[in-house]
C-alpha cells in the first residue's frame, strides 16, 4: 500500500467505474466532486466523463480487498488501545457508473454536497451495498471494526 490511511486524512474510497470496483486510499480532497482544484491532476469536475483519466493518474493509490484486509488485521492484532481503527473505515463510495456518491466521512465536511451536475450525494452507511467480496473488514463471518 502506497499511502497508508490516516483518520480524516487519506481516506479508504470505493468505487464502481465501468462495471468494476476498486479500492483507493488517498488524500481527501480528491473526492470533493465538484470543486475545481489544481492539486486534482488538472481536472476540475471529477465526473463519469473525467473519471479514466482521474483513476488512471491515482492508479499509484489502488489496493486490493486483501491488502486492506491484512493491514486491518495486522493491526488488530496489535491490540491497539482506543478508536485508532476508525481509518479503516471507508469514507467513500464513489459509483461514476450510476452519478452516486455516498459519503461516511467521520469529520464535518459534507463531501456529500459537492456533487457534479446530475449527481446524487447522500451521508449514509454504505457498508452493506460493498460487494461481499470486497469487504475487507469482515473475516470468518465477523467484523474486524468491532
Amino acid at each position: 500500500m502506497k499511502t497508508e490511511p490516516e483518520y480524516a486524512q487519506n481516506t479508504i474510497a470505493g468505487v464502481l467505474f465501468r462495471e468494476t470496483w476498486c479500492w483507493y486510499v488517498t488524500e481527501r480532497e480528491y473526492w470533493f466532486l465538484n470543486v475545481e482544484m489544481e492539486e486534482r491532476f488538472g481536472i476540475e469536475i471529477l465526473n463519469e466523463e473525467t473519471a479514466a483519466a482521474f483513476l488512471q493518474a491515482i492508479q499509484d493509490e489502488r489496493v486490493t480487498a486483501a491488502e486492506l484486509r491484512d493491514s486491518l488485521r495486522q493491526f488488530r492484532e496489535e491490540q491497539r488501545e482506543g478508536d485508532e481503527w476508525l481509518k479503516f473505515v471507508p469514507s467513500f463510495l464513489v459509483d461514476f457508473d450510476q452519478r452516486q456518491f455516498c459519503s461516511m466521512f467521520p469529520e464535518p465536511a459534507s463531501f456529500e454536497h459537492y456533487m457534479p451536475q446530475g449527481w446524487v450525494g447522500s451521508y449514509v452507511d454504505f457498508l452493506d451495498r460493498v460487494p461481499e467480496e470486497q469487504r475487507y473488514w469482515e473475516m470468518n463471518g465477523r467484523s474486524l471494526f468491532r
